[in-house]
């Protein structure tokens, strides 16, 4: 048996709005999205190719590498 939930029209819309908003923000800051994705697997932060910052690592005496 489920549970239904009762949605006023008010809340309904309410919520459409904030699904707006999220949309909005997402598609407007998508490029920046795509740059923090790309960082992640390459280590190199581009913005409008443009070089922001390099990942960095150091070889310790074992053979393994830190972040700087």
């Amino acid at each position: 048996m489920g549970l239904a939930i009762a949605i006023r029209d008010e809340d309904k819309d309410i919520l459409k709005r904030m699904h707006e908003r999220v949309d909005h923000v997402l598609s407007s800051h998508r490029e920046y999205f795509d740059a923090l994705k790309e960082f992640d697997k390459t280590g190199v932060l581009k913005i409008r190719g443009k070089i922001l910052y390099v990942r960095r690592y150091q070889e310790t005496e074992d053979g393994n590498l830190n972040l700087q």
